[in-house]
Order: structure tokens, then sequence, then C-alpha cells
């Protein structure tokens, strides 16, 4: 059995659990962008799944290394919890979706509803900041259209979609939905300005709890080089894409913050995402 870039640790404990504890802990040891390593942690479940291994923790112990203080501290709590109530299919076969890649027609969502629900509800913490953002912006997902632009860094993995095609795909479901509130969420200033330029402040939402740069670099980097807290700004980050997941529409992206989108929503119904080669499909 083969892991993504996880270590799965199963012991029945010994002559004392202090120094030998009882574990069945999935550890997640990689260290690149926030929703690559959560995607490896993710691949990493469906794999044990298949082979009859329901794990009791999750940990972030040995990864996400750019995401805290403490190179051993676990922030799996500070953005998940798992509910051990929740039953999961066990011994099914899927077939691992590559994250930069639109491949919709592999996505299980039957399955992979459960899988989420058990192993990726969450925190309490971001449940609250969700609710936060969706009070303070005045945001009911069910009149609103969600952009998730990812720029920066994302053109050395796949084609970007360039921001007048996503402008103008939204445009259009403002004409067919007759909605008045757009959410775009991008690391991009260029790309949110542009957004205001052309469809006005009163449409345009975008909150301020989640930074955007007009350089290149990744955000966590930027956040990194100004000595910033870079996991309490993923907390925002991940609650805002929680925001996403929620809108009745979204134009969105390949690439793993696009798939956890998915993954939040539960399905892709009324998801309009642009692939691996920028075109939308």
């Amino acid at each position: 059995m083969k892991l993504r870039n996880c270590k799965y640790t199963a012991a029945s404990g010994g002559c004392s659990l202090l120094n030998h504890p009882e574990m069945n802990q999935l550890d997640c040891m990689w260290n690149c962008g926030f929703y690559s390593n959560q995607s490896q942690a993710f691949l990493s479940t469906l794999i044990l799944l298949s082979h009859g291994i329901v794990p009791d923790k999750i940990s972030y112990a040995m990864g996400f290394k750019r995401f805290k203080s403490h190179p051993d501290k676990d922030i799996f709590p500070d953005f998940y919890k798992i509910n051990p109530q929740i039953p999961v299919q066990l011994l099914k076969t899927v077939t691992l979706p590559d994250e930069n890649r639109k491949q919709f027609d592999l996505y299980d969502f039957e399955y992979y509803n459960q899988v989420v629900n058990k192993f990726f509800g969450p925190s309490d913490l971001i449940s609250e900041r969700k609710q936060l953002l969706l009070s303070k912006y005045k945001i009911d997902p069910s009149q609103t259209i969600a952009v998730l632009y990812r720029g920066t860094d994302k053109f050395t993995e796949v084609r970007l979609g360039s921001p007048e095609a996503y402008l103008n795909v939204t445009k259009q479901l403002l004409n067919q939905t007759g909605f008045k509130k757009v959410l775009v969420q991008t690391d991009q200033t260029q790309v949110l300005d542009y957004f205001k330029q052309e469809l006005g402040d009163k449409v345009v939402v975008h909150f301020e709890e989640t930074p955007s740069t007009s350089g290149q670099d990744a955000m966590n980097t930027v956040m990194e080089n100004e000595g910033k807290d870079t996991m309490d700004w993923m907390q925002w980050f991940d609650a805002a894409l929680r925001c996403v997941s929620d809108c009745a529409v979204v134009v969105n992206h390949t690439g793993n913050c696009g798939l956890w989108m998915n993954l939040y929503r539960g399905n892709t119904v009324n998801v309009f995402q642009f692939d691996q080669f920028g075109n939308l499909s």
C-alpha cells in the first residue's frame, strides 16, 4: 500500500502506554502549498479506506511546515475535526484524480462526501469565521456568483485562463441568473481591481481578511517575507473558501484549491471550471 506523501502508523500499545501508545494515525508529510498538502492527506485517506483501514486521527505535525510557527505542531485541529459517528464505505476502489486537471468524470461525490464529512469537517474556529464573513459582507450564498481566481505562481503548473475570460463568463451568469452580487476570491490585486472596474463596487465583494498581491509570489511566500502569521491568514482563507463553495454558482479553476472548493461544495453543479489548458470546458 503506497500512500501519497503520507505515513500511516498502527500500533496496539505495549507494556507502557506512555512510551508505546496505541496508534491508528495518518501523518501528512508534504510541505508545499496548503491545499497541495491537504490533497495528499485526502488522497491517502482514500487509499487507506480502500484497504479497509479507518484512521482514528489525521496529524499535520510532520508536514505543513510553512504554515506554523513551531515546526512540530499538529495544526489539523485548527482547521478540521473528525466525526467518528459518520459511517464511510470501506474497500471501495477509486481512481485518484489529478489535482491539476479537470476530471469531473472521476469525481465520486456520493463517496467523497462521506469522506469529507467524516474526516475534514470544519473546526469550530473555521465555522465561526465563515459565519462572520457571510454576516459582515452581507452575503446570501443562494443569490451570489463566486469567482475563484488563482494567479501568482499557478502558471508554473497549469495554463491560466485570462481574467477577461473569467469576467466574460461572470457577465453571462449575471444576465442569466439576475443575481446582483459577485464574490471574488483571488490572490491578485490587479484581478480584483479589474472586476471592480468592470462590474462596480456595489456588485463585487472581496474579503479584506484574505489579502492579495500584485506580484507573482504565492501568498504564503508573501506573508512569510512580511513576517506575518501565515496560519492565521490560512484559517481566514479556508473559511473564505467554504463561503465560495456555498455560493449558487462558482467560476472555478483546476488545481488543489479548486479541488477543495468542489470537495467542500459536495458537487460540481453550477460550477464553471477552467481546465488545465486555460479553457472553459
